[in-house]
């Protein structure tokens, strides 16, 4: 049987907000749309809508656009689902113009596995922005090799931020099932391929993600028309290092 889409299958996605309490995003993208005054948000890959619910319930405006209908059916029974925009679909889905602030969560950015994919995504998000407005996205700093981590002969799951992304679990969770996970490298492309069982079921399923240069990243916000504001190593908004999980850009259109 050919691996399958996490996010398409019903018992995983049913899992993903199991560790949400340990997402340090959720809370530095309510504060970062608190601190624009972004009176509308869109959210670009919005899974199961954990983030997209707690902004409306802060009190903005909320679009989610979300590809997979399995997770776009848990975000539609989030606590304020009713006062969300819910969108079938991809970025290009997001009204022109509508937006003060775009976020990109759970690692969506690196979903987009060459240049000119990269190139489109940010230029829908551009043509979604208010004038003034922002775009928000994270990549995972690749010096880290944080994949090297990821390769494991069976851990208990859900036992991870299962942000998208996130790679295989880092953690426990006694009495729930177990993931082994295998890990190849081509390029700046990684593909890991996962085998999940609980109880007397098991899946598997594969996700290829891209761990750009950020010279690749830049290239892609230019050739949309987009520039940098800011950039953080970390969701405490500590300054990149080569040592940095992550970059986290804040950007606009020029």
């Amino acid at each position: 049987m050919e691996p399958g889409n996490y996010y398409a299958t019903p018992e995983l996605a049913a899992a993903y907000d199991a560790d949400s309490a340990g997402r340090r995003d959720l809370d530095f993208h309510l504060e970062l749309a608190a601190g624009l005054n972004a009176v509308r948000v869109a959210d670009i890959g919005a899974g199961t809508g954990l983030l997209c619910s707690m902004l409306a319930g802060a009190g903005h405006e909320v679009a989610g656009v979300e590809p997979q209908r399995t997770m776009l059916d848990i975000a539609q029974r989030q606590e304020h689902a009713a006062a969300v925009l819910w969108l079938h679909g991809t970025a290009e889905r997001l009204p022109a113009g509508w937006a003060d602030l775009v976020v990109m969560t759970g690692h969506v950015a690196q979903y987009f596995l060459d240049d000119a994919a990269w190139a489109e995504a940010a230029a829908h998000a551009k043509r979604a922005l208010r004038p003034g407005g922002r775009l928000t996205f994270e990549v995972r700093n690749p010096s880290v090799e944080a994949w090297r981590t990821w390769p494991t002969a069976g851990r208990s799951w859900p036992a991870r931020s299962m942000d998208r992304g996130a790679g295989p679990g880092t953690g426990n969770a006694p009495g729930r099932g177990i993931v082994s996970t295998e890990v190849r490298r081509e390029g700046d492309l990684i593909t890991h391929l996962d085998t999940w069982t609980m109880d007397h079921s098991s899946w598997t399923t594969t996700e290829t993600l891209r761990f750009p240069s950020k010279e690749a990243v830049l290239a892609g916000l230019e050739s949309a028309g987009s520039t940098v504001d800011r950039i953080w190593g970390d969701w405490d908004r500590s300054p990149v290092t080569p040592q940095s999980p992550e970059w986290i850009f804040l950007t606009h259109p020029v």
